[in-house]
């Protein structure tokens, strides 16, 4: 598995590029700047064969119909999260940005892109939908998990209760699982739990 995370708009949220030796993509949150993820897509020689969101916050999805008039890609979205994809009291947007799954997706799936098998987690807390993407040895955690810190609970479908439930099954993943957040830099599943104070003692 190969994969570049490349901070896009004004929130600086992670779009990630992951593939296989085959150039078979996946691209996890598309939040903006289509014109740059479409040019390291071609730069690449990426095909790419699925789009999936961790969330749909509008920080996170702004470059998706671009991509998907592009390349045809499926879009891939969490069930909770589908009346997310049209409403924007929960999506956050500013004026209406509609969008429509491709698959919907439950806690356990698995998604296929050329060799690689991404796992679904189902980690609601930030809002009722989100999840992460496990793939070998990494964790694309969206804005469940950060460096240091923990996605907002205070948005629509946010549940701090929820969250904590969260944190609690990743810190039970292996401790050398690198995690790639939502926003800021990479991290893994043991330093978060020695120093994140939210993971703490999970």
């Amino acid at each position: 598995m190969t994969f570049e995370r490349i901070p896009v708009g004004a929130m600086a949220a992670n779009c990630c590029l992951v593939y296989d030796e085959q150039k078979n993509a996946a691209v996890i949150d598309p939040g903006d700047e289509p014109e740059l993820l479409l040019a390291r897509i071609q730069k690449y020689g990426l095909t790419v064969r699925a789009i999936l969101l961790t969330h749909v916050h509008f920080d996170h999805i702004q470059a998706v119909k671009e991509l998907q008039a592009e390349t045809c890609a499926p879009l891939l979205v969490h069930e909770a999260e589908v009346p997310a994809l049209t409403d924007p009291a929960f999506s956050l947007v500013m004026t209406p940005y509609h969008l429509t799954a491709d698959r919907v997706l439950h806690d356990g799936d698995t998604v296929e892109v050329g060799e690689l098998t991404f796992t679904v987690l189902h980690t609601p807390g930030h809002t009722d939908g989100s999840v992460c993407y496990w793939c070998g040895d990494t964790l694309f955690s969206g804005d469940t998990l950060f460096a240091g810190s923990i996605g907002r609970t205070d948005f629509a479908g946010g549940d701090f209760t929820a969250m904590r439930k969260s944190l609690a099954r990743l810190a039970a993943l292996p401790d050398d699982i690198r995690v790639i957040p939502g926003h800021g830099p990479e991290t893994t599943i043991g330093f978060e739990k020695r120093h994140n104070p939210f993971v703490l003692g999970m």
